[in-house]
């Protein structure tokens, strides 16, 4: 048996891709198939083909919530709440995902990264630390969103709407958090080449 250090990092990410060992893909269903290829054969998307039933609804969901038309809030926005709650709940593989995700949105690398960190860190808008501190809120304690913070988010231009799917992209991403660290799902290299 080679000694740890001799085995490969390649040869240890395709073994971690997640607790529950995905099913060949060209086993899988032609619609879950066709999503696993659409998502690029990204471990997310293998890790949920397990359940095609999931991963059809976990795709269509988070398609729909991230399309370029039908959201009111600005993809920036929502990414930046994606981010914050990932960090806050610790789950490596969104938190890789959407910094590089808020970081294209943002056309600013540094500041993506300095909000995964701390936002505390980052240069942020009102309407931006609004933003955070409503995505905070829901993830630590939703108890304590009470009338207050919506006066403020509107104070900061959002309207009714926009508010609700701002604390729904924030719900989702708990979601999602929580079924990518239960099923330990190992982050694609490609994250890490920016």
């Amino acid at each position: 048996m080679p000694a740890l250090s001799s085995v490969s990092h390649a040869a240890t990410a395709a073994a971690a891709i997640s607790r529950l060992p995905p099913p060949p893909a060209d086993t899988l269903d032609g619609d879950v198939r066709a999503l696993y290829e659409a998502n690029h054969r990204e471990n997310w998307i293998a890790a949920l083909s397990v359940n095609g039933a999931t991963a059809k609804r976990f795709a269509g969901y988070f398609g729909s919530l991230f399309a370029t038309e039908g959201s009111l809030l600005p993809l920036q926005e929502r990414e930046l709440i994606a981010v914050i709650v990932s960090a806050i709940n610790g789950c490596g593989l969104c938190e890789i995902h959407h910094v590089n995700a808020l970081a294209s949105a943002l056309g600013d690398d540094e500041k993506a990264r300095r909000i995964a960190l701390d936002p505390h860190l980052a240069p942020l808008s009102a309407r931006e630390q609004a933003l955070v501190d409503l995505a905070t809120s829901v993830t630590t304690d939703p108890k304590s969103v009470e009338p207050r913070a919506f006066d403020r988010l509107r104070a900061v231009g959002l309207s009714d709407a926009e508010i609700l799917e701002a604390i729904e992209t924030a719900s989702w991403f708990n979601h999602t958090n929580r079924i990518f660290i239960s099923l330990g799902v190992w982050p694609d290299e490609k994250y890490f080449d920016r």
